[in-house]
């Protein structure tokens, strides 16, 4: 039976235990940046992505790590390093049992490259990096604008409310509680914040990464298959490659690309409104589409000069 006789040395017990494995390949997005598309590209190639997927092919034993991880510390992980401090006992064990889980149908010993799929893993990304020193990430980004309409989970408990706002201690935004019915009424609203918060993460964290990150575009994968899918096969030295990339291609279209276009201009501002600074930074947006206000001191310098100009007509 394992002890561990300081729960602070956490990431170094299990990263020694772990040791035998590859390093694993991690794909992290906002949910519905199109990473489903990667994972069959990744599974296709040879990468074992996990016994337990769901219809998104989300690796479910990793959400339970991620979930358990985000709740207790994020965003921050600095007591994890310190080895005075005590995690929840139950920290080790769960991960165990979950990588074991996820693991189940893998030929153990065989060295067959292996990883995940889920979106959330972007915050946990410092603590994964510390249990697997050679892991290899793939940071999968869309146009926030499309992605805003793309309906998910709302900020309703305090694990979602860490994943949109950083903290569990939100209960508003924008003047809107943080419950399911207002989540229903104004998704798009919500879902920019998600996509705000998820895609700053995960850039921050992956410059962290250097060159074991690497940042793919969804309307790339979708407009330039071959070449794209070609490059992150190459960064993850998946075995077979150009085999993937034959069953995989007469799946990919590109329909989904500028979906926001058929939603109100209302609707679609009210996304920008939050997203801009990103979605600029990205390219999404080539200029700010929003004019400046006129500056109050202006309007009234007009004022009084049309009120002149009245005196002096009369």
């Amino acid at each position: 039976m394992r002890t561990e006789s300081r729960a602070g040395a956490f990431p170094a017990v299990l990263r020694d235990e772990l040791a035998w494995l590859p390093p694993p390949v991690v794909v992290f997005n906002k949910s519905h940046s199109g990473s489903r598309l990667l994972a069959e590209l990744l599974d296709a190639a040879g990468v074992f992505m996990g016994a337990e997927l769901n219809a998104s092919r989300d690796a479910l034993p990793v959400l339970e790590i991620v979930e358990a991880l985000v709740r207790r510390y994020y965003p921050d992980y600095a007591p994890l390093w310190d080895p005075d401090h005590e995690p929840d006992p139950a920290l080790v064990p769960l991960i165990r049992a979950a990588l074991a889980r996820h693991l189940a149908g893998r030929a153990a010993g065989s060295g067959a490259p292996w990883g995940w799929k889920l979106c959330e893993t972007v915050y946990a990304l410092p603590v994964i990096d510390a249990l697997f020193p050679g892991a290899r990430f793939i940071h999968l980004v869309r146009d926030g604008r499309d992605v805003a309409f793309c309906d998910h989970k709302g900020p309703t408990d305090d694990f979602w409310r860490k994943i949109y706002f950083d903290s569990e201690r939100m209960r508003t935004f924008r003047d809107m509680p943080l419950d399911p019915g207002w989540y229903r009424r104004r998704a798009h609203v919500f879902n920019a914040q998600h996509w705000l918060n998820s895609v700053r993460v995960g850039r921050a964290y992956g410059a962290m990464l250097r060159e074991r990150c690497l940042e793919v575009r969804y309307e790339d994968l979708c407009r330039d298959f071959a070449a794209t899918a070609t490059r992150v096969l190459r960064f993850v030295r998946a075995p077979a490659g150009e085999e993937a990339i034959a069953r995989i291609a007469p799946s990919v279209h590109d329909g989904s690309i500028g979906k926001h276009r058929a939603r109100s201009r209302r609707a679609v501002a009210e996304v920008v409104a939050i997203e801009k600074p990103l979605l600029l930074s990205l390219g999404y947006l080539e200029v700010d589409p929003e004019p400046p206000r006129p500056s109050p001191w202006n309007l009234r310098a007009v004022a009084l000069l049309g009120r002149r100009l009245r005196r002096e007509h009369r």
